[in-house]
């Protein structure tokens, strides 16, 4: 059994076969899970048609009514025979108006509020529509029109039937207002009807209040079930899995919800649907076993031949060179055969070249990283004390980009000689591009800075090539054993030693725990950060901007702090970078976000009105997906749009200009506020400033916290707020620290401050006792 499954073609049989089934299997999940998305979008597209359907018919209803009754108030005749007080012509009048578009009522009230006439259309004997004089003819109306004509609910209730009912004013005199005129149509099983013969959708109104009760319905009747489905939805809102249910409150009559509802068998709306879905499954079914024949033929044809030639292919495995493969038959065989023959040729020389490269570098020829593993390991296995020096050659990119990569390749083969050419080394490697590695054994630390110096006079002068003279310098990183368990640990400890000597402009360093720990901490940091996001670790503070010209707290900025539970208040400028090569600045920026518009309500709770503005990154710039997120966060959370400001750098938008303008420009057409931030100290011209789509600048504080003392600074400010105003932008001055300087800016139109001298940041529980305290003007909510 297990030589049947090693076979060549055993393997290949079951290689299609897995491969049929996967694809197979992949081919079902995919039509399965489009199945699923395209049953999600035809239930939702269906119910969203009919949904517009009904929306478009009773707001039509509702505005042909109200442009009706305007119309009929207008009319000449009728207010003279108003004004008469002739009331059976005016109830003929009024009639002739109805018939017009056919309404179930028509009204009219005096200015006392008394029912001058009232029409309802009746079924008589017959069964034919005729007018009637309603029941509350010759009555006070319900309603007093004069104080509530704008708020009255076009929902009227009458002898147990609901009408859809529009006023309008009758005016005698150009504006004296001597009565009111109104029509409606009758919310019954006749309207719903036409709805579901619009929509497809069955159709009904219900008046709910503990229970459901459907006073009107399409179709003859109702089914129990279809009952008791609807009552839970109308009720609680309960959907039903059998059901696609849909509801809308068209008012309050008698303080009871009047609803419109819809609803279709979600069998019905899917039944075409699920009858593909089922052709395409019995089709993926019966490809299989058709696949597996197939497979099975072509693993058959294609391990044949080969086996003839495993037994010639024996010969050359046994390292029998002389011995030559026989040609078969058939071309790509008889090419493989002869293919066989000249591998025999160049295995020989191969083995030898092979084994040289595989421990040796081809530009310099001098032993490479796998040669330094092979003999250190083997140095400290013997328990040698190893010293591993890394070096690196500087401005080595300047000169492949000025001179060429020839060029390059050139000074790197001269480092290498130069590095050969030192004595008491016992191994020189090339690592990389630009890295070199010497290897001491036994050595005496206590010689260190004299082979440093040996070192660096060895390599350090000027190399002549072509008539160019060129500079060469190192830098050094060295680790020795006694610092590291394995060789993997020492070259690590040497190429951080070699990190921390180029970032600190240093001709060498030693490694030393003190250089390290910073990077063990920022890695850190970055593995407990999308913990901390994820964990509520992260706490906003608020800090207040005063508007000048009314000497009031309108707004503050929300800025976020890392409140780790072991090190303590991580400030911004730790972190914010970490987010942002990791790719977690959305994440982070939308729990801003969200945390700035649950304070908002808390402040509105206690009495303050204040608008916040958050910083956005350029990672929130270029995704697309952002704009409309904060739209929805703020609609769910009943927040108005202009009480959030969003920060964006300039350094943010600069890094591509054309893309951010667009994107900003789709902020702002949604309603939201933008700022440029720290302006003045990005890489933005001014000519740019008036092509971006804000609202408002702020000026950078290193232009501010000197303002009184430095004319320069005075200059800057003056210019921006000048450029700024006549861009009808407003402007934000942050790192005010004194009163001097509050007073200056007020007096040149400054719209905003913001700084030390109002308030550090402070957390949003203390922000409300700030402002109450603080002796400024605030909104109220």
């Amino acid at each position: 059994m297990l030589q049947f499954m090693n076979r060549l073609q055993t393997r290949i049989f079951a290689f299609f076969v897995l491969l049929l089934i996967t694809v197979q299997a992949f081919s079902f999940w995919m039509a399965y899970y489009s199945y699923e998305k395209l049953e999600k979008q035809q239930l939702a597209n269906r119910m969203a048609v009919a949904e517009k359907v009904f929306r478009s018919e009773f707001e039509t209803r509702s505005y042909y009514l109200n442009v009706f009754a305007e119309t009929a108030a207008k009319d000449f005749g009728l207010k003279e025979i108003f004004i008469d007080g002739d009331t059976k012509s005016f109830i003929l009048a009024l009639n002739n108006h109805r018939k017009r578009i056919n309404a179930n009522m028509a009204i009219a009230v005096s200015k006392e509020g008394k029912v001058i006439s009232q029409l309802l259309l009746k079924k008589n004997n017959k069964g034919k529509l005729r007018p009637v004089k309603g029941p509350e003819q010759g009555q006070t109306f319900r309603y007093l029109l004069a104080d509530n004509m704008a708020n009255l609910s076009q929902l009227y209730e009458l002898d147990g039937k609901v009408y859809q009912l529009r006023f309008a004013e009758i005016t005698s005199g150009g504006s004296s207002v001597i009565g009111w005129i109104g029509f409606g149509y009758l919310i019954d099983s006749t309207l719903a009807n036409d709805l579901q013969q619009q929509t497809g959708l069955s159709t009904g109104f219900s008046i709910s209040g503990q229970q459901a009760n459907i006073f009107a319905y399409s179709g003859l009747e109702i089914k129990q079930n279809v009952k008791n489905a609807l009552s839970s939805f109308l009720t609680t809102g309960t959907e039903n899995p059998d059901y696609l249910l849909w509801r809308q409150s068209l008012g309050k009559i008698q303080n009871n919800d009047l609803y419109a509802y819809m609803y279709v068998p979600r069998a019905d709306v899917l039944q075409a649907l699920q009858k593909q879905w089922w052709q395409q499954f019995w089709l993926v079914l019966l490809m299989l076993p058709l696949s597996m024949f197939v497979a099975f033929a072509i693993s058959g044809s294609i391990t044949r031949p080969i086996m003839r030639l495993i037994e010639q292919a024996k010969f050359i495995a046994q390292g029998d060179y002389d011995f030559k493969v026989k040609s078969s038959s058939t071309r790509e065989l008889a090419q493989l055969a002869h293919e066989l023959n000249e591998m025999q040729s160049a295995i020989v020389s191969r083995e030898k070249k092979i084994v040289h490269q595989a421990f040796h570098d081809p530009l310099t020829n001098l032993s490479n990283r796998n040669e330094l593993d092979r003999k250190a390991e083997e140095w400290l296995k013997n328990n040698e004390h190893v010293v591993v020096c890394l070096i690196n050659i500087r401005r080595l990119t300047d000169v492949n980009l000025t001179l060429g990569h020839v060029v390059g390749d050139e000074v790197i083969k001269e480092v290498g000689n130069r590095l050969l050419s030192i004595e008491g080394t016992d191994l020189v490697c090339r690592l990389s591009g630009d890295e070199f590695a010497i290897v001491y054994r036994d050595f005496d630390l206590t010689h260190l800075q004299s082979e440093i110096s040996k070192l660096q006079s060895q390599v350090s002068h000027s190399y002549c090539y072509h008539d160019l003279h060129l500079d060469l310098q190192i830098t050094l990183g060295l680790s020795c054993s006694n610092n590291g368990k394995t060789l993997e640990d020492i070259i690590q400890q040497a190429n951080t030693a070699l990190q921390f000597a180029k970032s600190h402009k240093q001709d060498y360093q030693v490694y030393d725990k003190q250089i390290d720990q910073h990077s063990l901490e920022r890695f850190q940091l970055v593995n407990a950060l999308k913990f901390a996001i994820e964990n509520d670790q992260l706490v906003l503070f608020y800090q207040p901007k005063l508007c000048l010209e009314f000497n009031k707290v309108k707004q503050v900025e929300a800025l976020v702090r890392w409140q780790h539970p072991e090190k303590g208040m991580i400030p911004p400028d730790v972190f914010i970078p970490i987010a942002e090569k990791t790719g977690q600045m959305n994440s982070l920026t939308r729990w801003v976000l969200q945390e700035a518009i649950n304070q908002y309500h808390i402040w509105k709770s206690q009495g303050l009105e204040l608008s916040i503005a958050v910083n956005i990154s350029a990672a929130n710039l270029k995704d697309p997906d952002f704009c409309q997120w904060l739209l929805d966060t703020v609609e769910y959370n009943n927040m108005p749009v202009d009480a959030l400001t969003l920060e964006i750098t300039e350094d943010a938008v600069v890094e591509d200009i054309d893309s951010a303008i667009m994107q900003l420009k789709h902020w702002r057409d949604n309603g939201l506020k933008l700022s440029i931030d720290d302006f003045g100290t990005g890489y933005s011209s001014l000519g740019q400033l008036k092509e971006l789509p804000v609202h408002e600048v702020k000026i950078d504080r290193s232009f501010v916290q000197h303002l009184m003392n430095n004319k320069e600074d005075q200059i800057i400010v003056k210019s921006t707020l000048e450029l700024a105003h006549n861009l009808q932008l407003t402007v934000v001055a942050e790192g005010v620290e004194d009163k001097d300087t509050l007073i200056w800016l007020a007096e040149h139109k400054c719209e905003m401050a913001q700084g030390y001298y109002l308030s550090r940041p402070i957390p949003g529980l203390e922000l409300t006792g700030w402002v109450l305290s603080s002796g400024f003007d605030y909104v109220k909510a």
